[in-house]
């Protein structure tokens, strides 16, 4: 949705002011916009999936959703659950550069549950307008925190399956980005993705990504963060197959794959 500002001008008779003559301005198209260019998902439509544990045990159910709207935008919607309660759902909605030179993320968003089923923060990045908010529970007490975005925006928090496909099909070598973190106090943090030797997954696409600290740190403090990874299939078009990471911040870390992959075949090292 366009950013509107409204002008006005008083209109001077002698001695009085009778009106105030305005202009509906619509704001210049990069006032406020992501700078990531994302190519178009490679297929439309539902992907049935399902939450499993490090060993392997199945969880609870996920599943994965592109939909083309009838404005012609692409809506995302992924669920993720396990079975006492712990859930996270993300959306996210794209528009289309130009035609048919790829897609920006207008809008995106995370909530997720805790083991009990408690909602935790509700986190919102909205390109257009160009904020970010950490949203907390109601009746938590808390304040929302709200940050103007970077003005190179290159904030990515829920749109991964789309944004590592230049990695996957050998366009990029590496890809740096942004994420809006809530936990600890809002702010913005360096990422950085990286395309993985194929090992133990065959002719997947291992894609790892994780906090940019700088070579050095990172090696240091790659035992001490979650092994983040997505999965991609390239004999489809690079199209979703997994991915492992925390169900939420702080929280118990699971592998969602889509239906008929094998997670022990995914964490084989």
């Amino acid at each position: 949705m366009p950013i509107y500002e409204l002008h006005c001008a008083p209109v001077r008779f002698p001695g009085i002011i009778l009106a105030c003559a305005c202009a509906l301005l619509v704001a210049g198209p990069a006032a406020a916009r992501s700078a990531l260019v994302l190519p178009y998902p490679p297929s439309i439509g539902s992907i049935p999936a399902a939450t499993y544990d490090d060993y392997g045990n199945r969880i609870g159910d996920a599943e994965l959703t592109y939909e083309k709207k009838p404005d012609g935008n692409i809506y995302l919607r992924a669920v993720a659950s396990m079975q006492d309660g712990a859930r996270n759902l993300i959306e996210a909605e794209f528009a289309e550069i130009g035609k048919g030179e790829g897609l920006r993320v207008l809008w995106e968003r995370s909530l997720s549950h805790d083991e009990g089923g408690k909602p935790l923060v509700l986190v919102e990045v909205d390109h257009e307008r160009g904020e970010a908010r950490c949203n907390p529970p109601e009746g938590s007490g808390e304040d929302v925190e709200v940050l103007k975005l970077p003005k190179n925006d290159r904030v990515a928090n829920t749109v991964m399956s789309l944004l590592f496909l230049p990695l996957v099909r050998g366009e990029e070598k590496n890809l740096k980005y942004q994420s809006f973190l809530c936990r600890g106090g809002a702010r913005f943090m360096d990422f950085v993705a990286k395309r993985g030797d194929e090992g133990a997954t065959g002719e997947l696409i291992e894609i790892s990504f994780g906090p940019d600290l700088g070579w050095v740190i990172s090696r240091v403090a790659a035992s001490l963060v979650p092994k983040l990874r997505f999965w991609f299939d390239p004999a489809l078009e690079g199209d979703y197959i997994a991915h492992r990471m925390p169900l939420y911040g702080g929280g118990p870390e699971v592998v969602v794959t889509r239906d008929g992959v094998s997670a022990h075949r995914l964490m084989a090292e």
